[in-house]
């Protein structure tokens, strides 16, 4: 994945594979990119799978705070490895 960093035991990095996303390494996924920006299918090719998925579209220009709060509490109720891209 481009950009691929563990921080804090949580990855991030830049927009997963469809490979990637199914792989088994990740139970959930929080995607902060708009639904609207080109190459974006992390909705799509989890949609049926057992990956926990998390949508909170933001830039650095329009984060809020609650943004931050649904991230945190879908980081909390994670049950197992987090991917945030």
């Amino acid at each position: 994945m481009k950009n691929e960093a563990v921080i804090g035991g949580i990855t991030v990095g830049g927009q997963p594979s469809p490979e990637e996303l199914t792989s088994g390494r990740f139970r959930h996924v929080l995607n902060i990119r708009g639904a609207d920006e080109a190459g974006n299918v992390t909705g799509e090719v989890l949609a049926g799978s057992d990956v926990a998925y998390t949508s909170v579209p933001w830039t650095i220009d329009t984060v809020t705070n609650e943004d931050i709060d649904r991230m945190r509490d879908a980081i909390s109720a994670s049950e197992g490895p987090v991917l945030i891209h």
